[in-house]
């Protein structure tokens, strides 16, 4: 028997070192897509984040009986008070901030005004936000048209000479602004008999629109909420190597990210919702807020949204959105 082709083959060595290659660049791609895909992605967060806030263990402060007045002649007379030293810091969480009253400059009777709570847009939704003269365009639509506003600071103001990680913690402290919003609640409903108790609302844009929706979901006293161009859905305004970076700084970021974030609380909204969005927003996407409307219908909430189709983020707010808003809230007091 003939035994020439029983010995092994010998294998050509540059097919060797072309599988080993191979291997190794299938194990390297794979760990890359695997690292790359774990750096984008949000950081995954305890239930907890899930929760709704507790600002009812947070005592409300002592309100000031006088505050500072401004006019704007045939429209409103507006009170500053502020609460504490209105730095937006300290302890409790609210306890030094300000609030602006605006009520119209003739005298009205009791219970005869509706009411717009809401704070100042702006700010990166990882920090607080003072009111600043910018904001009253915001406002005095509101009182032109027959209500109450009242305005209130977020505390943990950034873009100051504080330390961002204080503003930070000074915000998460307060509940992301959820302790300032209830104390204006408190502040309309014990100090401004002018105002009817039932016809409450919230309003706000951008960040400040996110900080109306949160609050509304936490708020049962409310009679609606307009939202102009919200931000959301924090989830997706912050990509996950984001929030890697920056909670080394920012200490349980990526559950309070989470647990600020409108879509988290989006369920427990049972007052009535409008959004307003423009269709070329470039910073916040108007996809957002059609998302989010169309998740409140499925659930057979009442939610609403207007779209225009330009102007970006700010000027149909002002120009469209606002007027929009008032004529939805007064049908709603119908």
């Amino acid at each position: 028997m003939s035994h020439a082709n029983s010995a092994p083959k010998k294998r050509n060595p540059i097919w060797i070192v072309l599988g080993i290659f191979a291997g190794v660049f299938a194990v390297g791609l794979v760990l890359c897509c695997g690292i790359g895909l774990w750096i984008i992605q949000f950081p995954s967060v305890s239930a907890d984040a899930a929760t709704s806030f507790d600002s009812d263990s947070i005592a409300a402060p002592t309100f000031p009986q006088k505050g500072t007045l401004k006019k704007f002649p045939g429209t409103a007379i507006r009170t500053e008070l502020v609460l504490g030293d209105g730095s937006g810091y300290g302890t409790p969480a609210g306890a030094n901030s300000r609030l602006w009253i605006y009520l119209p400059e003739q005298k009205v009777p009791a219970a005869s005004l509706p009411c717009v709570l809401i704070c100042g847009a702006g700010s990166t939704m990882l920090t607080g936000m003072r009111l600043g003269d910018g904001d009253e365009p915001e406002h005095l639509p509101y009182v032109a048209a027959g209500f109450a506003v009242v305005a209130y600071d977020l505390d943990g103001p950034g873009m100051t000479e504080e330390p961002e990680v204080k503003a930070y913690e000074a915000f998460r402290s307060s509940n992301a602004g959820l302790v300032n919003a209830r104390n204006a609640m408190e502040y309309t409903l014990t100090q401004i008999p002018e105002v009817n108790p039932k016809q409450i609302f919230a309003a706000g844009h951008s960040s400040a629109g996110g900080t109306a929706l949160l609050f509304a979901a936490h708020e049962p006293r409310l009679a609606g909420c307009v939202a102009f161009a919200p931000c959301s859905d924090l989830k997706a305004r912050f990509p996950g190597f984001v929030v890697r970076g920056l909670s080394t700084t920012f200490q349980g970021l990526p559950e309070f990210l989470v647990k600020s974030s409108a879509r988290t609380h989006e369920q427990k909204l049972h007052c009535p919702v409008m959004l307003f969005h423009a269709a070329d927003d470039s910073n916040v996407p108007i996809q957002e807020s059609r998302d989010f409307v169309t998740r409140l219908k499925q659930s057979g909430k009442d939610a609403t949204l207007l779209e225009v189709p330009t102007g970006d983020h700010y000027e149909p707010m002002i120009s469209t959105g606002i007027p929009a808003g008032i004529a939805w809230m007064k049908k709603q007091l119908k």
